[in-house]
């Protein structure tokens, strides 16, 4: 009987786990492709190579500078006088330190903007998945762009319905 008992209480909880999973709906979307399809990452990436091409045009700069200096040193190196010597290599080492903290700052500050341009796009790109998985009854949604899965029904591809929401298509 006990044994009855708990056979039954198995098999109880595993129809009650089986009709739980059947109720769950499971999507999937991919985000890479949604991310750039959307107008605002055009937009983004646009002011970041604007931001990009200041910091080179400085750099560029610089380079000149000291390309100019050691030029000089190599060319008339042995004519200048030792004070004279000493202050175009000062020159060249201020130079390279500047060139050094330009190229450092630039790579920070191009990653912080980065960061800030792409939050508000990254965070409507999720609102909308969100929307549209809670308008179509998915419980789950995963990131098919990541290419971990075996199996993605187009059945339950979201891709294109979060794009219709966001009125990319």
């Amino acid at each position: 009987m006990n044994k009855l008992l708990k056979s039954l209480s198995v098999a109880v909880l595993s129809l009650i786990a089986i009709s739980a999973t059947a109720q769950q709906k499971f999507g999937h979307v991919d985000t890479e492709a949604l991310f750039y399809a959307m107008p605002e990452v055009k937009t983004v990436q646009t002011q970041l190579q604007a931001k990009s091409k200041e910091y080179e045009t400085q750099l560029k700069n610089l380079y000149s500078q000291y390309d100019a200096i050691v030029t000089d040193i190599e060319t008339n190196g042995a004519t200048y006088m030792q004070a004279v010597l000493e202050k175009k290599y000062k020159d060249a080492y201020d130079l390279e330190e500047r060139i050094v903290a330009l190229e450092e700052k630039a790579q920070d500050e191009l990653v912080k903007l980065e960061a800030k341009l792409f939050q508000p796009v990254e965070l409507k790109a999720y609102e909308a998945i969100q929307a549209v998985a809670q308008e179509n009854g998915y419980s789950y949604v995963i990131d098919s762009s990541l290419g971990v899965f075996l199996v993605l029904p187009e059945s339950d591809d979201l891709t294109n319905l979060v794009k219709t929401h966001l009125g990319i298509y």
